[in-house]
């Protein structure tokens, strides 16, 4: 929805104080599908607002942009696309918002709604259906080990009417170790379920990670990544494997403490 540059990591490594929003981007590359490769860009913009003491509510969307062949199986939010030849524009958004606590030690929880909103520029591109449902969002840090997730499960309730009906559990999890003073190791893999689907062919679910570092920027920093992923269980027609850039940009809001 992550590192972070993705969209679990980013909810995860959230600033406390609510002053510190994060803008991460990564660009995947598919490769392997039946249909042909992928370029997939998102945009998971990360920001919070303390609505009282000890808890604030942390929001997470995602915005796609896509240069894809249609009727790729296991995408998130639309895993019953329609085929067809290879298209480039925006995908659905998906906006997730989370009540969870500031604190940053022990066990981070939160729990919120997730929104998918269709508003993809090709009917390849979205599912054309507007979704809800529940998200959790788990964080914990161990010494240089910083564990998270960020799980939604949405159903469709309204839409286009000739379009498949969406019901699926879209789970963004999170591993990264400090390497030294600026590198660090990273696993965010994207793991999908349409439920929905035929047996053997429900589940994405891929396997791997990679190496970023972190550059200082007065004081907050910039991650920059590089990842590889392998999908070891997949749908037919799905992907073989990814490679993937991640960035992200912390930006300092006025009034910050530090």
């Amino acid at each position: 929805m992550a590192v972070v540059g993705m969209w679990a990591a980013a909810a995860v490594a959230q600033d406390a104080s609510g002053r510190i929003w994060l803008l991460p981007f990564e660009v995947d590359f598919d490769s392997g599908a039946a249909n042909g490769d992928a370029i997939i860009g998102r945009f998971i913009p990360v920001n919070s607002l303390v609505v009282r003491e000890n808890w604030k509510l942390v929001n997470v969307a995602m915005l796609t942009i896509v240069d894809a062949p249609g009727g790729r199986p296991g995408d998130p939010g639309n895993p019953e696309p329609l085929a067809g030849p290879k298209v480039f524009g925006l995908g659905d958004l998906t906006d997730a918002v989370l009540y969870t606590r500031t604190t940053s030690k022990g066990l981070m929880w939160g729990a919120g709604a997730a929104l998918g909103i269709p508003i993809a520029t090709d009917d390849r591109l979205g599912s054309g259906k507007w979704q809800a449902g529940p998200a959790v969002r788990l964080g914990h840090q161990v010494g240089s080990w910083r564990l998270g997730l960020l799980a939604t499960n949405r159903w469709s309730f309204a839409g286009d009417p000739e379009r498949a009906e969406v019901h699926q559990l879209l789970v963004r999890g999170f591993i990264r170790r400090a390497l030294g003073t600026n590198w660090f190791f990273v696993s965010a893999p994207i793991i999908t379920a349409n439920w929905n689907a035929a047996s053997g062919q429900k589940w994405l679910v891929p396997f791997g990670g990679g190496i970023g570092r972190s550059f200082e920027v007065d004081p907050p920093r910039i991650n920059v990544s590089v990842q590889a992923y392998a999908n070891v269980i997949r749908p037919d027609g799905a992907p073989d494997w990814v490679a993937r850039i991640g960035f992200t940009f912390p930006v300092r809001l006025p009034g910050g403490t530090r």
